[in-house]
């Protein structure tokens, strides 16, 4: 069983974004609004289309790059470059390149870095405007203690269930079942309970996030619960989380 890591802020939403072209009826900003059944698309296609980040006045480390599944790059060759300068004129430094071999979700991880500039590239010519789901550029945060106190592993189906009075059942499936995660997690009362704690504040109850869970399987997930510190000594408390996979 691995150690939970949650990836929770995407430093898209503090930057300035760009691309070098859009489609506007599949606005850019649909790469960082955290509703990964929306697309942005690309206006044109022609090697070289990219999307170029400036960090604002704060500058967050970056260490793993995640596209949902929906995408479009599939056969294409990715490049994610970080700047200190942004003038792009050579002196940028590639963080991870790759030939993408299918549809499915990208999750590439490298050693964290903190630079104002980033840009992400498709080099290769598509046969038609490039269509990404989010573009998620985070860091990771390693639970400092494995979830060992209490793990509860699922999948919830989405059944509406009906009985009549003579007992007859009316089942109707209303969307795709969702896995979740119940943890309960041993903390400790000093930089730990601040690392949640700003995970929380990032989150504010409306931002879903990726989690590697404890068989390191990658899912988007919302909290259902409040973050709650269960004191049980002066240098620990319990936090019971209720995750649930987003669609």
């Amino acid at each position: 069983m691995s150690n939970v890591t949650i990836c929770y802020r995407n430093i898209l939403e503090n930057s300035t974004v760009t691309s070098s072209d859009e489609n506007t009826s599949f606005p850019l900003y649909r790469t960082y609004d955290r509703d990964i059944g929306k697309l942005f698309k690309f206006n044109t296609h022609g090697p070289n289309l990219n999307l170029k980040i400036t960090q604002g006045a704060v500058s967050y480390p970056v260490s793993r790059l995640i596209i949902p599944a929906g995408h479009t790059l599939n056969g294409q060759t990715l490049f994610l470059q970080h700047s200190t300068t942004g003038v792009w004129a050579g002196e940028q430094v590639t963080a991870v390149t790759w030939t993408q071999s299918d549809a499915l979700v990208i999750n590439k991880s490298f050693g964290s870095v903190t630079m104002k500039y980033w840009s992400f590239a498709i080099t290769t010519d598509p046969a038609a405007p490039p269509e990404i789901p989010e573009l998620y550029l985070t860091s990771d945060y390693v639970f400092e203690r494995n979830v060992k106190l209490n793990v509860t592993e699922k999948n919830q189906r989405n059944i509406y269930r009906e009985e009549s009075l003579s007992g007859r059942v009316r089942l109707v499936k209303n969307g795709l079942e969702r896995r979740a995660r119940n943890y309960t997690v041993l903390v400790k009362n000093d930089t730990q309970k601040v690392d949640f704690e700003a995970w929380n504040s990032v989150y504010d109850g409306i931002k879903p996030y990726y989690i590697l869970d404890h068989d390191t399987d990658l899912i988007y997930m919302e909290m259902l619960n409040n973050m709650e510190f269960e004191y049980v000594h002066r240098d620990y408390s319990i936090v019971t989380l209720e995750l649930l996979e987003v669609l």
